[in-house]
């Protein structure tokens, strides 16, 4: 439109009008001159109204059946198709009457009642049950149960009023027609009866109850079950007169297979429709496609084995009949037929508006049109789509990204429903964190994402620019803040010259803001401990609610009780980041320049090993193992099933089972991917910290514990020199990094315990809506938004469980996605096919170069390890080499003797752990996942941020 707008004020001062004497036109009537449409009235047509009280019975010509809650899917097309057939006169609808859906309530009776709550108690996994068994049962009681005279009588004086004193001479189609059958979002093809050949009252009344009583089958149940239906859900029923057609088949007026528009497909055989139907004989297809103009045009003609047809029968019912030989190897349809069956396609495709689904017939030359649906798939979404649904827009096309930090604290995707509910959270403390720093007006702007951290393929990134001017341009403060983020000053000049160009300096600090920041460098831990104790305390209100709209609203009114646990994360990471960058400063300014001596002297002066939350797991869980060898041994132990295992640990008295569950209580909140809400944690699924014990059991050893080095010791092993005045500065500077650090650990932890009550309320919520039969399985919650659960609990739109069951199919695809660490331009994956490890030449001294995060020099062999199933290998002395980790890898520590990751910084996970355990780790070596190889001999050099290959031992 803006576009249109453009050429138009270009050109028209050029545009005159002969017929208004070379008056000047405006923008709209230039539009109109060039398109030369003609105004036309528009009326808009009456729309019949639901009737106050529902009849047993309606008749198609009636306006009644129209309505899909009184006639069903089928019925309420059937209605609306007889009315197009008055106005085009170009085909016939058979003749037929729906028993409606109030005649279904008034049909059921308690012991029906009684038999489907059975069922769905069955079905929604609330009793135990056989449930085909279950199926068989409640559709007997529905088959047996007399019909009411009452809608006996309806049927027989609609049918009557049609057919005169011939209904009972008269072959009839009784067909299911049940409420969201049919439809764009539900097909239920095949999934109820249908009963052809009916003729006689009573035979009519048997199959209308049989209808009825199929929606009870197993097939139908398993169906609506999948799609979050109701299992008894209205039900009406088409009593239709049958046609003996000598050609039947199936038209669509797209692709079936592509949905491309240009294309109708017709299927046909000989006999009635019910072969090609059912797909159980091979009809000859007629592929046409539509022309410029609107004309039509066979592009090809597919001449099936047709081998079988089924016939009407006189005394009743049809009958499957052979198809002679020079029968089959012809066409059962001519060219003009198919051509003439296409037209009248388009016509009910522009009634209906939407692409349609055909049932059709001939016989006498006469076209009839017995049923017409939607087709289900045409708007169906494309893996492409469903891996960007989540995209945030870009500002501009050379925007920057970054994974670095962001990458290892939320690595991987992130599922629909996590990421809802980060945003929605992460956001709201942003705005009040801007608004309270004076950061400047960029973080305040965006409504529906949080500033400056964006979803790509469902992973979190940052933009590059934000984040290397949060604390200005070029200043100390923003220098420092890029080392804990990238563990490297940014120096790309395309890169800070659009950082300067589009971020703009925020406002002055006030005395106010410059007293607050040097009040929150000292005083960002005061409350912890009682923060703490809160939240231990701390129960979500979901646990007294009964259903699932109960569940869901008590989740979103707990939202704001979590705010203040998670300031003190930021807090604590925030000076953190300040005490880094004072450190920094002082290295710089002693060293006169950047190079890897500060790197290196930087690492080993934040090194502690002072009670650091992240660090004390992996040492929780080594002392666990080693109790474990002392009590059972470790053959014994290893030998055991991880179900067996766990249950010994959770029901032992021993010191053993002490220790495990006494670890739970203080870290079974933590897992893999922790701010994902859709994780498991370890308390939830002991059986993911068995498996580690199991390997950690006699392979690890108790250790000293490492006794924190001196100021003074640590001053003698640096390499930048230092005055007495830097010496002094970092004597009051280094104890308040190392208190930082642990503060920001702590914060981390409570934030992620407040969000682990998040995670089991979703997750009971998702138990309640599978036992209320809203959906068919409890982890498809996490594959929905926060709205899109509001909408299923009012809805139950199937569109919706479709949706989240596409998205769960694609979750692991972009789960398994890579990113460079900083990105220009729409983020992309890294290829995994130009990038796999096949297409590096070996190098045998190869050498790579990172950032060294925490120092030492060890030699080993490398384990390449990209999933905690890979690392679950790891033995002990070896090197572990991946992409990133988070908490989830922190029981491996204790037996590896080095890390190496292609993310990080020096807050990330990998450092501050490797650190406390006086690990070498080098993070930043982008691709080494891919140039070295589980096996490979390496050097790891802490000091230099050196990967080196080396020759084995044995060689």
């Amino acid at each position: 439109m803006i576009f249109v707008s453009l050429i138009a004020a270009q050109n028209v001062n050029a545009a005159t009008s002969q017929d208004d004497g070379g008056k000047t036109l405006s923008g709209d009537e230039f539009y109109q001159e060039v398109r030369k449409e003609p105004k036309r009235n528009v009326r808009i047509l009456p729309s019949p109204e639901f009737p106050k009280s529902i009849p047993l019975t309606v008749k198609f010509t009636d306006d009644t059946s129209h309505f899909g809650e009184i006639s069903g899917g089928k019925g309420s097309s059937l209605g609306m198709l007889t009315q197009l057939s008055k106005k085009e006169k170009s085909f016939i609808v058979p003749k037929g009457i729906v028993v409606t859906t109030a005649a279904y309530q008034e049909f059921l009776t308690g012991e029906i009642l009684q038999a489907v709550k059975h069922l769905e108690d069955v079905a929604y996994g609330n009793q135990n049950g056989d449930l085909k068994q279950v199926c068989i049962k409640v559709a007997h009681i529905v088959e047996k149960t007399p019909l009411p005279n009452k809608i006996c009588h309806s049927i027989t004086q609609d049918l009557k009023d049609i057919f005169g004193e011939e209904v009972t001479q008269r072959k009839f189609a009784v067909r299911s027609s049940a409420t969201g059958e049919d439809t764009a979002a539900m097909s239920a093809a095949g999934q109820m009866d249908t009963f052809l050949g009916i003729q006689g009252l009573n035979e009519i009344f048997t199959a209308v109850k049989k209808c009825w009583a199929s929606q009870f089958g197993h097939i139908a149940v398993e169906y609506k079950r999948r799609n979050g239906q109701i299992l008894n859900s209205p039900m009406a029923v088409v009593i239709q007169e049958m046609v003996a057609c000598e050609v039947s088949g199936v038209m669509f007026t797209c692709d079936p297979v592509t949905n491309n528009p240009s294309v109708i497909t017709i299927t046909a055989n000989y006999g009635l429709g019910e072969t090609v139907v059912s797909g159980s004989v091979e009809p000859d297809t007629f592929v046409l496609r539509r022309k410029d103009g609107g004309s039509l045009e066979l592009d090809e003609v597919i001449i099936g084995a047709k081998h079988q047809r089924i016939v009407m029968q006189d005394s009743g019912g049809t009958v499957l009949e052979d198809i002679d030989e020079s029968s089959r190897n012809e066409s059962c349809l001519s060219k003009e037929t198919a051509v003439r069956l296409a037209k009248l396609s388009l016509k009910i495709e522009k009634f209906y508006k939407s692409t349609r689904d055909i049932e059709w017939g001939i016989t006498n030359n006469e076209m009839y049109i017995l049923q017409s649906r939607p087709v289900t798939n045409v708007a169906a979404e494309t893996d492409n789509e469903i891996k960007h649904e989540f995209d945030a827009p870009l500002r501009c096309e050379n925007e920057y990204f970054t994974v670095a930090n962001i990458g290892e604290v939320m690595p991987g995707a992130t599922s629909p429903l996590g990421m809802d509910v980060i945003v929605k959270w992460f956001r709201y403390i942003f705005k009040s964190i801007a608004a309270d720093k004076n950061y400047p007006d960029v973080f305040l702007n965006s409504k529906y994402y949080i500033s400056g951290m964006l979803p790509y393929y469902n992973h979190m990134m940052v933009t590059v620019a934000e984040l290397i001017t949060r604390y200005g341009y070029d200043t100390p403060a923003s220098k420092g803040f890029q080392m804990s983020i990238f563990g490297r000053i940014i120096d790309d000049p395309d890169l800070l010259k659009y950082a300067k160009e589009k971020i703009k300096a925020g406002p002055k600090p006030t005395i106010r803001n410059r007293l607050k920041y040097y009040w929150d460098l000292f005083t960002y831990d005061i409350g912890y401990k009682k923060a703490k104790k809160e939240l231990d305390n701390y129960h979500l209100n979901y646990l007294k609610t009964k259903t699932a709209k109960e569940a869901f609203e008590a989740l979103l009114k707990s939202v704001s009780d979590f705010n203040k646990f998670i300031m003190y994360q930021f807090d604590g990471t925030e000076s953190s980041s300040n005490w880094n960058m004072y450190l920094f400063q002082i290295l710089c300014n002693a060293n006169g320049r950047f190079d890897d001596d500060v790197y290196s002297d930087f690492a080993r002066l934040i090194a502690t090993s002072s009670n650091v939350e992240s660090a004390g797991i992996p040492q929780a869980m080594q002392e666990v193992a080693i109790q474990i060898v002392k009590d059972i041994g470790a053959e014994k132990f290893r030998s055991m099933t991880i179900e067996d295992a766990e249950k010994w640990l959770q029901t032992t008295n021993s010191s053993s089972g002490n220790q495990f569950r006494q670890f739970l209580k203080r870290h079974g909140h933590r897992c893999l991917k922790e701010l994902d809400i859709h994780s498991v944690t370890w308390d939830m699924n002991p059986k993911l910290l068995v498996k580690l014990l199991q390997n950690l059991a006699g392979s690890t050893r108790k250790e000293k514990k490492q006794e924190e080095d001196s100021i003074d010791k640590i001053f003698t092993q640096l390499h930048v020199p230092l005055s007495f005045k830097d010496k002094c500065l970092l004597r009051f500077v280094l104890p308040n990094c190392r208190r930082a650090v642990r503060a920001r650990e702590a914060g981390k932890s409570l934030t992620i315990k407040s969000y682990h009550q998040w995670r089991k309320g979703f997750r009971h919520l998702g138990k309640l809506m599978v036992s209320e039969g809203r959906l068919p399985d409890e982890e498809l919650t996490f594959f929905l938004t926060i709205e899109e659960i509001e909408d299923l609990l009012e809805t139950r739109s199937p569109s919706l469980i479709s949706r989240a069951n596409y998205r769960k199919k694609i979750f692991p695809v972009v789960d398994n996605y890579k990113f460079p660490e900083i990105m220009q331009g729409l983020p992309k994956p890294i290829n995994e096919e130009d990038e796999s490890a096949d297409t590096y030449e070996f190098i045998a001294d190869l050498s790579m170069k990172g950032i060294p995060v925490s120092q030492g020099v060890t030699k080993g062999y490398a384990r390449v390890a990209m999933t905690l199933e890979e690392a679950s290998q790891l033995k002990p002395g070896e090197i572990l080499i991946t992409y990133c980790t988070d908490i989830g890898w922190s029981p491996y520590f204790p037996i590896i003797s080095g890390v190496v990751t292609e993310l990080g910084g020096l807050i990330s996970h990998g450092a501050v752990v490797s650190r406390e355990y006086g690990l070498p780790c080098v993070v930043g070596l982008q691709g080494a996942t891919k140039r070295f190889k589980t096996g490979d001999y390496v050097l790891l050099d802490g000091k230099k941020g050196i990967l080196q290959r080396l020759p084995h031992p044995d060689s």
